[in-house]
C-alpha cells in the first residue's frame, strides 16, 4: 500500500536558493523587531510579567479567540478567518519543515490527508475569501473608522498589504493545483481548492505550459512570503506579532487603577513631558495599534466634534516613537541623561496638542472596545500631569476648581459647617456620636451641596431608615476624595485630600462604606485601597438591590413610567456594576425598561467625567446634549441615572429639549423611594428641574 505523502520540491532545482532567501529574510526581520522592541524600555520599568496563567487566559479569550473584535459581527468574523487561516497555514508549513528539513517524516499517511490536505486547503479558502471582503469592506463600504486621520478614502498601505496576502494565498493554491494535475496526484481529492485551480489552468494549458508557470509561481511565492516577514517589523502588519503581546501584557488589576507618582523620591517624575517619562509598556501600546477605528468611533468627544480623537492621539504618539524612539535607545545605551538630549521635545504642544488631552472624560470607552487593550487614559493623564504640576497650564476653569479643594475641601468651595445642610428635618447621625455604626455613608459634595443632589441623598437615607440598615455620615470631617483632582492632572492635590481622608477613616475604624457618587465609588473602592485602606465599598443602587432582594425593601407601589438607564461610566466601565441598577428597575412596580442604542459596556459618556463637570466644552456639540438624544430616542418618558455628575448633565440636556416639563431625570434611590410609598412625598416624585449650567 502506498502512503500518502507528496515531493516537497516537485518540478524545483537550486532549492537551495530558498534557504538563502529565507535566512536574508528573518536576518532583516529581526533587525527590525530589535529597533522596535528597544524603543519600548526606552520608558521607565513597569512589571507586566506577573501572574502568567491569567496573561495566557486573557490572550486565549481576546488574542486567539478575538472576543473583543467579534463584537462587529463583519469585521469579526472575516478577521477571525484571516488569522486563523494564516496561522494554520504557518502551521502546515512548520510541518514541511519538520518533514523534509529534519528528516523526521510526519507529512505522511492520514495526518498528510486530512491536516496538510483538506485543513490546509479549507484554512486557505477561509483567509483568502477573509482578505478580499476586507478589500472590498475598505474600497466600496469606507467606514470612517478605517480612514486614515483626516482623510475619508481607505489608505493605500492598506490596500498593499492586502494585496500582498491575496498573492500569498492565491499563487498557494495555483501552485498547488499545478501538481495534483501534472503528477496526477492519486490524493488530490483531498485538496479540493487547489485542484480546481489546477483543473482551471489544465483545460487551456499544455502540460509544457504548466511546468513553466508552476516553477515561476513556485519562486514568486517563496520571495512574496519571505518578503511578507520581512517587511513585517516596518509596517503596521507588526500588530500580528505586537496584538497578541499587548493582549499578554496587558493591565490585569481592576480597571481605572491609575500609577501613582512618588512625590517623596528626589526627582520625582511629574508626568509625561516626553517620551522618556511614559512606562515602557505605554511605549509598547503604540506599536501594537491595527489602526481599526473602534476607539475613535466610541470616543464621546470624538462623536461631538472635539479636538479628540483617540485613534490620532495614539498615531501621533507611534510617529514620534518611530522618529525620536532609535535615538532615545542609542542615548540610553550611553547613559545619557534625557535632559541632555535637544532632540527630544515636548510631547503637549508638538506632538499632541492641549486641546485634545484636554478634551478627555477619562470615560475608558476607547479601552473598553481597542481589540489589542490599548491604554489611551493613562496616557493622557500622565500628559495632564505634566501639563498642571510644572508648566501650569490648565484650562482657565479648573483653577477656581483647585483653590476650592485646597482651601474648603470641595469643589464648590462651600464652608466645611453646611456639610450636613442636607440632612434639615432627617435624623442623620454622625460618625462622631454613633462610632458603632455599620456603614459609613458617603453622600459627597454634589449630596451636600448640590441642591439636585441633596434631594437624591435624602431620598436615599429615608431608604435606609426603613430598611433599617446601621449608618452614620462625618459631616464636617468629611472632604473631597479628589477625583476631580486626580483626573486633571494634580496628583499633589489629590494625595493631599486622600491621605487626610485617609487618616480620618482609619481613625475611626471605617469598614463599610456607601457611596452616594460612583466616582467616590472608585476612588475609594481602587485609589484609596491601593493608599493602604482596606473598606468595603459598596455604592448605593448596589445595597437598595440587596435590601429589595432581601425583602427589607418592598417596592409595592406602581410607578407607572417608561424609563431609559444611563450607565455612568465609573460605576459601569471603572466598577464593572451593570446588573445592580437593572435588577433595581425591574423590581419596580409599572417600570417598563427601554435600553439606549449605547447601553451597557458601550454605553457614552455624560460628558462630566476627567474633572469636565468643571471646564466648559468650547469646541463641537455638548456631550450631555448628544447623550440626552439618545435618551430620548427611546420613547421613554424618565432617564434614571446613579451618578450627581450624570444627573446634572442630563438635566441641563433635557431642559434644553421642548417639552421638557414631560420629562424626569431621577436617580434609581428616587424611582425605588416613589415604590416604596412610605416617606416618599413629593420631593422624590416632583418633576426635576434642570441644574443649570455646570459649575
Amino acid at each position: 500500500m502506498i502512503l500518502a505523502t507528496r515531493t516537497v520540491y516537485w518540478n524545483i532545482e537550486h532549492e537551495y536558493i530558498l534557504y538563502l532567501i529565507f535566512i536574508a529574510a528573518v536576518a532583516v526581520f529581526a533587525y527590525g523587531l530589535w529597533q522596535r522592541v528597544r524603543t519600548w524600555f526606552v520608558g521607565m520599568p513597569e512589571v507586566r510579567w506577573d501572574l502568567v496563567r491569567d496573561r495566557l487566559r486573557q490572550a486565549w479569550r481576546h488574542a486567539a479567540l478575538q472576543r473583543r473584535l467579534s463584537q462587529n459581527r463583519v469585521a469579526g468574523v472575516f478577521h477571525l478567518w484571516l488569522s486563523w487561516g494564516f496561522f494554520i497555514l504557518f502551521l502546515g508549513t512548520v510541518v514541511v519543515m519538520i518533514h523534509e528539513d529534519l528528516r523526521i517524516r510526519i507529512m505522511q499517511g492520514p495526518f498528510y490527508l486530512w491536516f496538510q490536505s483538506l485543513v490546509l486547503d479549507i484554512a486557505g479558502l477561509l483567509a483568502l475569501v477573509g482578505a478580499v471582503i476586507a478589500w472590498v469592506r475598505r474600497g466600496v463600504f469606507k467606514p470612517r473608522a478605517l480612514s486614515k486621520v483626516a482623510e475619508t478614502k481607505a489608505p493605500l498601505d492598506d490596500w498593499v498589504y492586502l494585496l500582498h496576502i491575496v498573492l500569498i494565498l492565491w499563487t498557494g493554491f495555483w501552485v498547488e493545483g499545478i501538481r495534483l494535475v501534472a503528477t496526477d496526484d492519486p490524493w488530490a481529492a483531498w485538496s479540493p481548492v487547489g485542484l480546481a485551480h489546477g483543473r482551471l489552468l489544465a483545460s487551456f494549458m499544455s502540460l509544457e505550459a504548466m511546468l513553466v508557470l508552476h516553477r515561476i509561481l513556485w519562486w514568486f511565492h517563496m520571495v512574496i512570503s519571505f518578503g511578507f516577514i520581512a517587511l513585517m517589523p516596518y509596517t503596521k502588519m507588526i500588530h500580528i506579532l505586537t496584538g497578541p503581546a499587548n493582549i499578554f501584557l496587558s493591565d490585569l488589576r481592576p480597571a481605572g487603577i491609575m500609577a501613582a507618582t512618588d512625590l517623596e523620591a528626589e526627582n520625582p517624575v511629574l508626568g509625561a513631558a516626553t517620551l522618556w517619562d511614559f512606562r515602557w509598556k505605554d511605549l509598547a501600546d503604540l506599536d501594537a495599534c491595527t489602526e481599526c477605528g473602534r476607539c475613535q468611533e466610541n470616543c464621546p468627544a470624538f462623536l461631538t466634534g472635539k479636538p479628540l480623537n483617540p485613534k490620532k492621539l495614539i498615531l501621533d504618539l507611534q510617529r514620534h516613537l518611530h522618529e525620536q524612539g532609535p535615538l532615545l535607545a542609542l542615548a540610553a545605551m550611553k547613559g545619557e541623561r534625557p535632559a541632555e538630549q535637544p532632540f527630544e521635545s515636548q510631547l503637549v504642544g508638538s506632538v499632541v496638542q492641549p486641546d485634545e488631552i484636554w478634551a478627555c472624560t477619562t470615560c475608558r470607552a476607547c479601552m473598553e472596545v481597542c481589540p489589542v487593550f490599548i491604554e489611551h487614559v493613562p496616557k493622557i493623564v500622565e500628559m495632564r500631569r505634566h501639563q498642571v504640576m510644572l508648566q501650569g497650564e490648565f484650562p482657565a476653569e479648573l483653577n477656581q476648581t483647585f483653590k476650592n479643594l485646597e482651601r474648603q475641601g470641595n469643589p464648590w468651595g462651600m464652608g466645611a459647617h453646611t456639610r450636613t445642610a442636607w440632612t434639615e428635618g432627617l435624623n442623620v447621625p454622625l460618625l462622631a456620636d454613633k462610632p458603632d455604626a455599620e456603614y459609613l455613608f458617603w453622600p459627597g459634595c454634589a449630596g451636600a451641596f448640590d441642591q439636585r443632589g441633596q434631594k437624591i441623598v435624602r431620598a436615599i437615607v429615608q431608604l435606609l431608615d426603613q430598611a433599617g440598615v446601621s449608618y452614620a455620615i462625618l459631616g464636617p470631617e468629611e472632604k473631597c476624595t479628589g477625583d476631580a483632582a486626580r483626573r486633571a492632572g494634580n496628583e499633589l492635590l489629590f494625595q493631599q485630600l486622600a491621605m487626610e481622608n485617609i487618616a480620618t477613616l482609619q481613625g475611626y475604624g471605617v469598614k463599610k462604606i456607601i457611596t452616594h457618587c460612583p466616582h467616590c465609588f472608585h476612588t475609594f473602592d481602587k485609589d484609596y485601597r491601593a493608599m493602604g485602606l482596606d473598606v468595603e465599598v459598596v455604592h448605593h443602587t448596589q445595597l437598595l438591590a440587596r435590601l429589595v432582594k432581601e425583602g427589607r425593601l418592598k417596592p409595592v407601589k406602581e410607578v407607572a413610567a417608561t424609563v431609559t438607564y444611563h450607565d455612568s461610566c465609573y460605576l459601569g466601565r471603572y466598577g464593572g456594576e451593570y446588573g445592580a441598577p437593572r435588577e433595581l428597575l425591574t423590581a419596580l412596580p409599572g417600570v417598563e425598561l427601554r435600553e439606549m442604542e449605547r447601553h451597557g459596556p458601550t454605553a457614552m459618556c455624560c460628558g462630566a467625567g476627567g474633572a469636565q463637570m468643571w471646564m466648559e466644552e468650547h469646541h463641537g456639540t455638548r456631550i450631555n446634549l448628544e447623550r440626552t438624544r439618545q435618551a430620548l430616542a427611546t420613547g421613554a418618558t424618565t432617564i434614571a441615572t446613579n451618578c450627581p455628575f450624570c444627573m446634572t448633565m442630563l438635566s441641563d440636556g433635557v431642559a434644553a429639549q421642548e417639552n421638557s416639563d414631560q420629562l424626569r431625570v431621577l436617580d434609581l434611590a428616587e424611582l425605588l423611594l416613589e415604590a416604596v410609598g412610605t416617606g416618599g412625598g413629593p420631593e422624590a416624585a416632583a418633576t426635576v428641574a434642570p441644574s443649570g449650567e455646570k459649575e
